[in-house]
């Protein structure tokens, strides 16, 4: 069937018309239907933190951009923690390097009884696209943090300036 089609429109005699009803011809371009095509919506992306936002949402929210704020309020598919973060706040802990104004098991067993917070391990998949990353960071926890958000297809939340410009999901 070619892209034009002929239709014949033909008139029925009308008593009230003074000359008789003819057929016309007229030629008429017909669209070609294209099949409907269903959109699936993505589901929203889960929210992934990084250590240093983890620490100012649990004990200074204030030193959060507005944006970070804003994105860990209500996280649509949830609060993604990865567990080298209680590494790197843990060791810091131990040095003296950082005072949460509770203990470090506080705030763990805080971070963890909280709603929609999930703490990822880093497995042996993680592992491997830590490994695969091309990116030239020297920091294995930072690594860590990016290649997981990236797993599960998460917004980052993170101030620091080369995760922020290595991938582009990570807002601050």
């Amino acid at each position: 069937m070619t892209r034009w089609e002929i239709r014949l429109f033909a008139m029925a005699p009308d008593p009230r018309r003074k000359r008789p009803a003819a057929s016309t011809a007229t030629v008429r371009p017909v669209r070609p239907v294209r099949p409907v095509r269903q959109v699936r919506e993505r589901p929203p992306a889960p929210v992934m933190i990084d250590t240093s936002a983890l620490i100012w949402w649990m004990c200074d929210p204030s030193r959060l951009s507005k944006l970070a704020r804003n994105t860990l309020a209500s996280p649509p598919n949830g609060l993604l923690v990865s567990a080298v973060s209680f590494w790197e706040v843990g060791a810091k802990v131990r040095r003296g390097r950082l005072d949460l104004g509770s203990s470090f098991d506080d705030f763990v067993t805080t971070v963890q009884a909280m709603e929609n917070v999930s703490i990822l391990a880093v497995d042996l998949p993680t592992w491997l696209d830590v490994i695969d990353l091309d990116w030239d960071h020297g920091d294995p926890a930072d690594r860590i943090i990016v290649a997981t958000a990236r797993r599960h297809r998460a917004t980052l939340v993170s101030s620091d300036r080369a995760m922020l410009a290595f991938y582009s999901e990570a807002v601050w």
